[in-house]
């Protein structure tokens, strides 16, 4: 089978997220936009012009506090 050319794909990255985090992030924008939002912020940290920070969703039930995990 002949390789396919990345010449027009972004090449993949590895990225650690903690599983509990990443599942919230797709619970909130969906399963299939938590990379755009995360290419969206690092635009915006990188000053790029004409970046935004992403807008955060509105929870439907705010996290307290007490609900978010601990750093270990």
């Amino acid at each position: 089978m002949a390789k396919q050319s990345t010449e027009h794909h972004t090449p993949l990255r590895q990225l650690r997220i903690p599983d509990e985090e990443w599942k919230a992030l797709g619970t909130y924008v969906g399963d299939r936009e938590r990379t755009r939002v995360v290419r969206e912020f690092i635009r915006w940290y990188l000053h790029w012009p004409g970046a935004k920070a992403p807008d955060p969703p509105r929870a439907k039930e705010p996290v307290t506090i007490d609900q978010q995990p601990a750093d270990t």
